[in-house]
Order: C-alpha cells, then sequence, then structure tokens
C-alpha cells in the first residue's frame, strides 16, 4: 500500500470539510474519488499535498508519514497534485512551465532529458513550445499541468477534476492519457472526478464522499444502485 489515510479531519476555521475519512491506495492502482460539489474530495486531496493542515488522523506514504509536512517536501517524496482549474503560469511559456516542474529535484542535467519525454508524449506541447500557456485551449492546459506534474517523476499522481470545463472529444483524450499513465507507466493515481461514469470505468476502486464522509466504497460501484441513481443518471 503506498498510500493511507486514516480517521483525517480537515477544516476551514469552524467549518469541518472532511470527517473521519479513511481511504487507502495500492501501488500501481487508479483510486477515485467522486462525490457531490463541496463533499470534501478536493480538501482530501490538498491535505495529502500539504497544501491544508490536517486537525487530526493520518496520512502515510510508502510508509512514512506525511501529516502536515511541507507541500515542498511532500512533492520531493513522490506525491504531485494537479489542481483543478489547469493552474498553468499563463504568463510563462509551455517549456518554462515543464521546466518548473523539476524545481524539486537535484538532477537538473536530466530534466532536460525528460521535458523531451513529455513534449513526446504530448506532441501539441512541442508544436507550442514557445508560446503562452494562458494562450493555450482548455485541452492542451490540461496536458501541460499533467506534463508538468510529471517531470517531478512522482510515483502517485493526484489529478483533480481533469475534465472539468472540456468538450467531450478533450474529456475522453485526457482518460485516454490517464489509462496510458497508469498501464504503460505503472503510474499510481488517485483521482477527483466529476463525471463519475467515466471516473468509474477508469478506476480499479472507488470511493463517494458525501458531506465530508466516505459513504461507500468498493470496486463495482458503477453497479450500486445508490450510485446509478446518484451519479450515473440511471
Amino acid at each position: 500500500m503506498i498510500l493511507e489515510v486514516r480517521n483525517l479531519e480537515v477544516g476551514y476555521g469552524k467549518i469541518t470539510a472532511v470527517s473521519n475519512v479513511s481511504i487507502a491506495v495500492d501501488q500501481g492502482e487508479i483510486v477515485t474519488l467522486i462525490g457531490p460539489n463541496g463533499a470534501g474530495k478536493s480538501t482530501l486531496l490538498k491535505a495529502i499535498a500539504g497544501l491544508l493542515p490536517i486537525r487530526s488522523g493520518s496520512i502515510t506514504f510508502d510508509g512514512q508519514s506525511i501529516s502536515n509536512r511541507p507541500a515542498a517536501e511532500v512533492m520531493r517524496g513522490g506525491i504531485a497534485l494537479v489542481l483543478e482549474g489547469r493552474s498553468t503560469l499563463k504568463h510563462m511559456t509551455v517549456r518554462e512551465n515543464l521546466v518548473l516542474g523539476g524545481y524539486v529535484r537535484k538532477d537538473h542535467s536530466a530534466i532536460a532529458a525528460d521535458i523531451e519525454r513529455m513534449l513526446d508524449r504530448f506532441p501539441i506541447l512541442r508544436e507550442r513550445i514557445h508560446q503562452r500557456a494562458g494562450t493555450l485551449s482548455g485541452g492542451e492546459q490540461q496536458m501541460l499541468v499533467i506534463a508538468r506534474a510529471l517531470i517531478a517523476r512522482p510515483r502517485l499522481l493526484m489529478l483533480d477534476e481533469p475534465s472539468l470545463g472540456l468538450a467531450p472529444l478533450v474529456t475522453a483524450e485526457i482518460f485516454k492519457i490517464v489509462r496510458e499513465l497508469n498501464s504503460t507507466d505503472k503510474m499510481t493515481i488517485l483521482l477527483v472526478e466529476q463525471n463519475a461514469n467515466q471516473a468509474l470505468r477508469l478506476a480499479h476502486r472507488a470511493y463517494v464522499l458525501e458531506n465530508g464522509k466516505v459513504v461507500l466504497q468498493g470496486s463495482d460501484l458503477a453497479d450500486d444502485e445508490r450510485v446509478r441513481e446518484a451519479y450515473l443518471g440511471v
């Protein structure tokens, strides 16, 4: 097991956003978190990444506690988070964004080779290499932030709503990339996704969060009547 979250509580001021949540991710899995807006899914990812303090509970990555560790330290340890909203540095070029992905690494000589590898994986980024990130399409920006995260060579990639605001054809391409990262590169992925149907088809296991709590979990939630009615429109 590469990631284990136990009895986590996270809040904003007096508001509790995540309460007594426990999840686990095994090496090589895609695990997805689904649930309504405001359920605490993004909060959970940010707490794991060190962007939000936890009130209680524990987060263990690769056997080591990372509870309330600084975000840069968590990233150096092998966790990368792609935030919701395609958080490119819009005034910087595609290449500059990719270079920034290696800032936590010490093997600077290998970063250039990894950038070339990302440009091979995402050919559209090679075409846009000198273009400012803010001028890219939504799908191209999403590919850029995923590529930038991969430059850090994470062992766990966390994706927060990667298809948000994208056209169906672009969404399909993003999901294809996620599937290939897992099947070809053996990347472990924790995915928060609004498109529950696609997410459940992609993932090995899933958790359903509602009101900051895990209410369902399993590998066959697409067949669960409650999930089908609430999230799949069946």
